[in-house]
C-alpha cells in the first residue's frame, strides 16, 4: 500500500518533501496551549500531519490534528482538511477543555465544603 504523502495545502507531495517536512517538527505546530487550572495541567496541540489521517465529508485529506496530553493519556480530539480549520477547531478545543476543567474544580471544592 503506496502512502500519500501532502504539503500543508493540501497538494501532492513528493516522498523527499515528506521526510523534510516531517523533520520540521516547529514548522509542523500550528498552536500549542498549556492550561493550568488548580493542580491540573493539560497540553493542547495542533499538528500538520503531513499523511491523510482520512478522509473529510468533502473528500478532502485530513491533514492536520489536535491532541490533547496530560500526564496519565493523551487523545485525538479533533482532525482537519485545513491550516483555517485546524487553527478554529484548536481554540475550541482549547475553550472547551479549561471549562469543564474550572467546572469539575469548582464542583470538586464544593465537595470538599460539604464534608
Amino acid at each position: 500500500m503506496s502512502v500519500d504523502y501532502y504539503r500543508a495545502d493540501g497538494r501532492p507531495a513528493t516522498s523527499d518533501e515528506a521526510q523534510r517536512l516531517l523533520l520540521d517538527v516547529r514548522g509542523r505546530l500550528l498552536a500549542q496551549d498549556v492550561i493550568r487550572v488548580g493542580g491540573v495541567v493539560v497540553v493542547v496541540s495542533t499538528w500538520f500531519t503531513v499523511i491523510d489521517l482520512g478522509f473529510a465529508a468533502n473528500g478532502r485529506p485530513l491533514l492536520w490534528q489536535t491532541i490533547v496530553s496530560d500526564l496519565a493519556m493523551h487523545a485525538d480530539i479533533g482532525r482537519y482538511s485545513t491550516r483555517e480549520r485546524a487553527m478554529r477547531g484548536h481554540a475550541e478545543a482549547v475553550a472547551m477543555i479549561t471549562d469543564r476543567l474550572r467546572g469539575l474544580m469548582a464542583r470538586a471544592a464544593l465537595d470538599g465544603a460539604r464534608s
